[in-house]
């Protein structure tokens, strides 16, 4: 099998990743042929969907991945700030062709008994399933629970709940975050915490003061009323601005950001959590078989040479086209 495998190698590396330079990438340039006839690209395309597992192991041994990625180089990151005009902080990131949009609405609302001074961020994750076997999308319900638990501890490490406090006891701000997955193709943590991280960063609290009616609105939340315009805001204020690195052992080798059709065939996967000075914060590993040690230094290294592209694309200017 490999064998035959390694006869569709060279042609559907380069009908993968037209135009792609040989110094774009040693291994990809290496394996990058010219482009042969469609009857044979039509044959790589038919070994990929009958033996996924053999065909990625054949560009694998060469250092060198379907799309023509090394195996520790990341896709495109991008991302736009202020896409949703009625909203009070949004962003769209953009991981390859994985797609996140994300709103922030600030609601005013009473605070706990236990932290009086202290607002609150709530992280919600809207990503319609895919279709499949049940279990597959069991599989899938249990992912998108521990990503919703990663994205609601990161919200709440990043934003300073001090800040959200209207007045002490009475009123504070309820940050609601939430993500739409418009496009899936592997690697959804990242491109959350991205947009999230842009969205939140784009928020701006209007101004505001407690109400002298006593009680609450109709919708449990808290009376305050706006005293000045739209331009008299306050930017939400952040602690901690966290990024994430994702990585998969396929085979045996370490994958940066996966695609979607690499995830199907992990044997584990795991985040590394940074901050924009490179300072570990956490891992996120839900599952799967074991790291060693060799591995997690690896990776480590691997996404601080990661981490600048993420803070670039993380310093996002405001979108030209709003909605």
């Amino acid at each position: 099998v490999p064998r035959a495998c390694a006869r569709f190698l060279p042609v559907h590396t380069r009908y993968m990743s037209p135009g792609l330079p040989p110094e774009a990438d040693g291994a990809a340039g290496a394996a990058a042929q010219p482009v042969q006839g469609p009857s044979e690209a039509a044959g790589a395309a038919a070994f990929r969907r009958v033996h996924p597992l053999h065909y990625h192991q054949a560009f694998l041994a060469q250092g060198v991945r379907p799309d023509g990625r090394g195996l520790l180089r990341g896709r495109r990151a991008a991302a736009s700030a202020a896409v949703v005009s009625s909203a009070d902080g949004s962003a769209m990131a953009k991981l390859g062709q994985t797609t996140v949009l994300a709103g922030v609405q600030a609601v005013p609302t009473l605070p706990s008994e236990a932290e009086p001074g202290e607002g609150r961020v709530v992280v919600s994750l809207d990503q319609p399933l895919a279709g499949g076997e049940r279990g597959g999308q069991a599989r899938q319900e249990r992912e998108q629970s521990a990503l919703s638990e990663l994205l609601q501890r990161s919200a709440a490490g990043m934003v300073a709940a001090a800040s959200l406090c209207i007045e002490e006891e009475k009123a504070v701000w309820e940050c609601r975050c939430t993500l739409h997955v418009l496009e899936a193709d592997g690697n959804l943590t990242d491109a959350c915490l991205l947009a999230m991280l842009v969205a939140l960063s784009d928020t701006a609290l209007p101004a505001v003061r407690f109400s002298t009616g006593e009680g609450e609105g109709e919708d449990g939340t808290a009376r305050v009323v706006v005293v000045g315009s739209e331009t008299e805001t306050a930017p939400l204020s952040l602690e901690h601005r966290v990024f994430g690195v994702s990585f998969g052992l396929l085979d045996g080798r370490l994958l940066l950001d996966p695609t979607a059709e690499e995830e199907a065939l992990l044997s584990t996967s795991f985040t590394l959590l940074l901050d924009s000075d490179g300072a570990f914060r956490g891992l996120h590993k839900p599952g799967g078989a074991p790291l060693d040690e060799a591995t997690t230094r690896e990776s480590l290294a691997a996404a601080r040479k990661r981490l600048p592209a993420l803070v670039a694309a993380s310093s996002a200017k405001r979108a030209g086209l709003r909605f």
